[in-house]
């Protein structure tokens, strides 16, 4: 499952075991990403309020531009294990009319999406690969697409969470769990 160690719920501590229940998807089980920090429970504690605080609390970004920002980031981090769980939340939550936009946001070909998603998409793109090239007119680009700065905070933050967990992914080794992934398995304590 991974390059370290982990703590099955099995053999968890009880502080661990709370934190596994509290991580579990609806159906109890619990994701390899999560179960990875298993050796420290606070850093689970720590990535699950994260997570939740980034896709599922209240924000003026919709769950769809959310999910298009993990989607971006996750291919460019060359991270297959979120590129697949987001990309197939995506797809559910875009609909049929657009998950051409969603195949195409997940391989990296060019999309025409609409003004404030594109906007969106090129300030994650930039934030990722290029961070120490952002400047007030990236900001002033969101702007005009219709961000205020509540949306442009939040997005930052997200931007920020998945290049955070990319690389807990990569560099440790988390593979997938198996099965499709569909938007609605995720924890049922994150909203």
């Amino acid at each position: 499952m991974a390059y370290i160690r982990t703590i099955e719920p099995d053999d968890a501590t009880p502080e661990l075991a709370e934190l596994y229940r509290r991580v579990a998807n609806r159906d109890g089980t619990i994701d390899n990403v999560m179960r990875i920090h298993g050796l420290n429970p606070e850093s689970l504690r720590t990535h699950f309020d994260m997570y939740a605080a980034a896709l599922h609390r209240p924000s003026p970004l919709t769950r769809v531009e959310r999910e298009m920002v993990a989607v971006v980031i996750s291919r460019l981090n060359g991270c297959t294990y979120c590129l697949r769980h987001h990309g197939a939340g995506l797809k559910t939550l875009i609909g049929k009319e657009r998950h051409r936009d969603a195949d195409c946001l997940a391989t990296g070909r060019l999309v025409d999406l609409p003004k404030r998603e594109a906007a969106i998409v090129a300030y994650a793109t930039k934030l990722t690969t290029n961070p120490q090239a952002m400047d007030p007119t990236d900001v002033a680009t969101l702007r005009a697409a219709g961000l205020d700065d509540r949306a442009i905070l939040d997005l930052a933050q997200i931007i920020g969470y998945f290049n955070y967990v990319n690389r807990i992914v990569l560099g440790l080794g988390v593979q997938e769990e198996g099965g499709e992934f569909q938007i609605g398995q995720g924890p049922a304590n994150a909203g």
